[in-house]
């Protein structure tokens, strides 16, 4: 990993073990967790459903890291399903 001292730059340091883990994965484990999780996170009612969408987004922030963007719209797509996914858990953990 390149340090061009960027803030992203910091976390993906900070967060090499992770994705040193996720890469180890199979391939077919991000395609079955993921939409689990955000399936199991909007059925599940209260908090227990927002905690899901929490992990969901946590899990989608590392993604994002990981990933390199290929354009602005690219950049700003990702940004915005991410938010979408916390705004969501948020509001079932209030609710």
């Amino acid at each position: 990993m390149r340090d061009d001292g960027s803030v992203a730059s910091k976390l993906r340091q900070r967060s090499a073990v992770f994705f040193v883990y996720l890469h180890q994965l199979p391939r077919w484990v991000p395609l079955v967790v993921l939409p689990a999780l955000l399936i199991a996170g909007l059925a599940v009612p209260g908090a227990a459903g927002g905690v899901l969408l929490a992990v969901l987004a946590f899990l989608l922030w590392f993604a994002f890291l990981a990933a390199p963007a290929r354009s602005v719209s690219h950049r700003l797509v990702r940004i915005v399903v991410r938010a979408v996914i916390l705004a969501m858990a948020v509001g079932k953990l209030i609710s």
